[in-house]
């Protein structure tokens, strides 16, 4: 299976963290974004419970379409009480690959 690109926007407590990670799928790609909150820690500590959450499979982290848009999803979770909502977006490389 091809690897292909996907851009997170993610919105929490006010903050917005923008990453991109590579993945066979859009569903594959939300736990390899949980890998580079751990890492970059964009909320915080939240970022970790966030992580943990959807590494547990915790079904309000799966991504679901967004009627009427090709290659575009929302994911959405709840830490401490906010609202954490993120949109993942199919990326196309450019030719030069970068």
């Amino acid at each position: 299976m091809a690897v292909r690109l996907f851009t997170f926007v993610c919105e929490f407590r006010g903050t917005t963290a923008i990453s991109q990670v590579m993945a066979s799928d859009e569903r594959e790609a939300v736990p390899v974004w949980t890998e580079s909150l751990l890492a970059e820690k964009p909320f915080g500590r939240a970022s970790t419970y966030l992580a943990r959450s959807a590494a547990r499979g915790d079904t309000s982290f799966m991504p679901v379409g967004i009627v009427g848009l090709a290659n575009v999803w929302s994911v959405t979770g709840l830490c401490g009480g906010d609202l954490l909502l993120a949109d993942i977006v199919e990326t196309v490389l450019p030719p030069n690959g970068s």
